[in-house]
């Protein structure tokens, strides 16, 4: 079976994963997730993270496992892994996006959201610091959870902390070697507000994702439809 490391997105952290977690665990995988810098519990200064602190973390992580590992990076998280992915290729089973972003050599999270239309991008506002931003509260579960259930939603919601803009902004820098020959599939949420279907499809293809699933879920399919997605992560590693 396959030895997961979850990588969350924007605004959240490894608290994203339990249920999807246990429902893998149940299907005799091994299972971890971490905090990316500054999200979450860790506490590293938002001025200080940038995309290569990312990058190193996972790339931590991965070599901690001590095993080839199948990466689950989820929105901004597919930024994440893609930087990570030029340290660790030769560790990685393959790469799983959900409804994530996906770089080629030089895009960024922001370069690629400029392809959606304005009307759909998500309403987030620039903190004071002028390093972080973060999503505005009044709309977050209709964003990214709008078919969660409202008990979760309403747990989820408090949870989003600002989020360093360094990552966001920063190109990726791919050698297209490691990545081109890394297996990489792709789940399409279906009912997605934060990030344009159209477009994760069109990524999932550029980036040569060999495999492309669809999921009938919003942006936050690990709390709407933790079965469901722990399902399909199941499917892409153990289906030929």
């Amino acid at each position: 079976m396959a030895n997961f490391l979850l990588i969350h997105g924007a605004w959240q952290g490894k608290w994203v994963w339990p249920a999807v977690s246990a429902e893998l665990t149940m299907r005799g995988h091994e299972v971890h997730s971490i905090d990316l810098p500054g999200s979450g519990a860790d506490d590293t200064p938002l001025e200080q993270v940038s995309l290569a602190m990312y990058a190193d973390a996972i790339a931590r992580a991965v070599k901690a496992i001590g095993k080839r590992v199948t990466l689950v990076g989820h929105s901004m998280g597919g930024i994440a892994v893609t930087a990570a992915a030029e340290q660790v290729a030769d560790r990685l089973a393959r790469i799983i996006y959900l409804c994530a972003f996906v770089p080629r050599d030089g895009d960024s999270l922001v370069s690629l959201s400029d392809l959606m239309p304005a009307s759909q991008l998500p309403p987030v506002q620039t903190e004071a610091d002028a390093v972080s931003a973060q999503t505005s509260p009044a709309s977050r579960v209709d964003t990214f959870m709008q078919d969660a259930p409202y008990a979760v939603a309403s747990w989820a919601a408090p949870q989003f902390r600002p989020q360093a803009l360094a990552p966001m902004v920063t190109p990726v820098a791919q050698t297209g070697e490691r990545f081109d020959r890394l297996s990489k599939s792709y789940i399409v949420c279906t009912r997605d507000r934060a990030i344009d279907p159209v477009l994760q499809r069109v990524m999932a293809a550029r980036a040569g994702c060999g495999r492309i699933k669809e999921l009938e879920s919003g942006h936050s399919p690990f709390l709407s439809h933790p079965t469901d997605t722990a399902e399909m992560l199941h499917r892409l590693v153990t289906e030929a």
